[in-house]
């Protein structure tokens, strides 16, 4: 009885290992029907073997932006890229200092600095005083997306502001606990991207971290 429980479980972690491979592979966030096309499977297996992998932690779900009209579609990401961000996370939680106020600026700052080395390894046009605010937000969405924060930019009628929506936080659970240092890193590193050429209008970075469970919000602004 036993061999034939055994026999019967494996075809289905044989495709649950297959779609572990894909997600890995693929560069990038992959929704369910996307995986479901490749392996040739019914989407609700592929979501059924999705779940459990997210349970198992080896996978995350995040936003996909839509391609047309309609919400944003859910994505999963392979976690193996956040493992070494998550311990070193945790590692500065420990050593950035012993009070709250202390971790929060050494954060803030060790933030910028990271900010300032991902600014220099990429090709960025000229701002211009008419599109500074976009290129910058959209630079910062970039940079947010490859950290797998699935950022989803939201039309404003202000034209003095942006807002990015972040359904993944990669660090979810060290943010919760230690905000001074998983939401000050993030702060540090929004407010680095803006960048601080005097030549262009000042711009000011706002993060409202947890507005829901899995939801920050990221707002850029222009000063007058």
């Amino acid at each position: 009885m036993v061999g034939k429980q055994q026999s019967a479980r494996r075809p289905r972690n044989r495709q649950r290992d297959r779609i572990l491979q894909l997600v890995r592979e693929h560069d990038g966030p992959v929704d369910a029907p996307a995986l479901a096309e490749k392996l040739k499977l019914h989407v609700t297996t592929v979501r059924f073997h999705l779940d459990a992998l997210c349970e198992q932690g080896v996978v995350a779900r995040t936003r996909l932006s839509p391609t047309g009209v309609g919400r944003p579609r859910t994505g999963y990401i392979a976690r193996q890229a956040e493992l070494g961000y998550q311990t070193l996370a945790e590692i500065l939680s420990l050593e950035l200092g012993a009070t709250v106020d202390k971790r929060r600026c050494r954060a803030e700052r060790a933030g910028k600095r990271w900010a300032q080395r991902i600014a220099a390894g990429l090709t960025q046009p000229a701002d211009s005083p008419g599109d500074v605010l976009d290129r910058r937000t959209a630079l910062t969405a970039d940079v947010f997306d490859r950290m797998g924060f699935g950022p989803e930019l939201i039309p404003t009628e202000d034209p003095t502001r942006r807002t990015i929506r972040l359904h993944a936080c990669p660090v979810r659970e060290l943010a919760a606990a230690h905000p001074e240092v998983g939401c000050a890193l993030h702060r540090g590193l929004l407010e680095g991207l803006l960048g601080t050429n005097p030549k262009r209008p000042a711009l000011r970075a706002e993060l409202e971290p947890f507005v829901e469970p899995e939801l920050c919000i990221a707002r850029v602004i222009a000063h007058d």
